[in-house]
């Protein structure tokens, strides 16, 4: 008699159309053992597909649900889940996609896109937090710039493409207006979430650098200069106030008080 691992190990494989460890345990009198698993799983493929359709719709919309669906299911053989959540399902797709010259031929920048709707899709399950109040920034006026570093709520993201991404998954959410095309060139923006929903914004490349500078430690005024070194008009205030409006930023630490 198996164990309840084994048991288990072997339906996984079945499940995987890997092995017929499992068979002989399931009782196939009433319906047989190969249709009783084909039943869990095609209700595991199907809910693959939906989980996958759900967190790249815009990828669907370029190539069509029937390519889609094929892709999906090479994807599902090469990258099984390796979790129980499934919103964790699909974290590799982008690259997945990279490697099918026969997914990015037609369409140059799925990858891309895929990677921009999974940065929403973190964004969008991302732990939350309270933003800013106002009588809490007053006192960050005048702590030094190379001293004033900055703490983002935890749903923002940042995306950088060669390719009008934002301006793509938009047009497949709506189809309003013209579609927009390659020579439309390179965005660049942040991604956060606004109570339920997940927004976005195209910023200027600029306004991109000093963003990704707070984002990776640095301090309000190495991050200014980074965007200065991108366009000498830059305004870092600006660009904080336009994160402290948005309410993207949760909290300023003042490394010459905590020292």
């Amino acid at each position: 008699m198996p164990s309840l691992l084994e048991l288990q190990l072997g339906f996984a494989a079945a499940m995987r159309g890997q092995g017929e460890r499992v068979h002989g345990a399931i009782d196939g009198r009433a319906i047989g053992v190969s249709a009783r698993l084909g039943i869990y799983r095609h209700a595991i493929d199907a809910t693959r597909l939906r989980t996958l359709a759900s967190t790249y719709p815009t990828v669907q919309a370029l190539v069509g649900e029937a390519f889609f669906e094929q892709l999906a299911r090479r994807y599902a053989a090469r990258h099984p889940s390796l979790c129980g959540d499934l919103c964790a399902y699909g974290d590799s797709f982008a690259r997945f996609i990279e490697q099918s010259p026969e997914a990015i031929g037609p369409v140059p920048y799925l990858a891309e896109v895929a990677r921009f709707e999974w940065l929403r899709q973190e964004a969008a399950f991302a732990a939350d937090a309270d933003p800013l109040e106002r009588e809490h920034r007053a006192p960050c006026a005048s702590a030094e710039p190379h001293a004033l570093g900055v703490r983002f709520h935890s749903s923002v993201r940042t995306f950088r493409s060669d390719f009008p991404i934002l301006s793509i998954h938009r047009w497949c959410e709506t189809s309003a207006g013209d579609a927009p095309t390659l020579a439309d060139g390179a965005e660049c923006g942040l991604i956060w979430r606004e109570g339920d929903q997940v927004a976005a914004s195209v910023v200027h490349p600029s306004s991109y650098a000093c963003i990704e500078s707070l984002r990776a430690g640095q301090s309000v005024g190495e991050a200014a200069a980074a965007g200065s070194a991108v366009d000498p008009e830059f305004v870092p205030a600006e660009c904080l106030q336009d994160l402290l409006d948005r309410g993207l930023i949760v909290e300023f630490t003042d490394s010459n008080r905590s020292a």
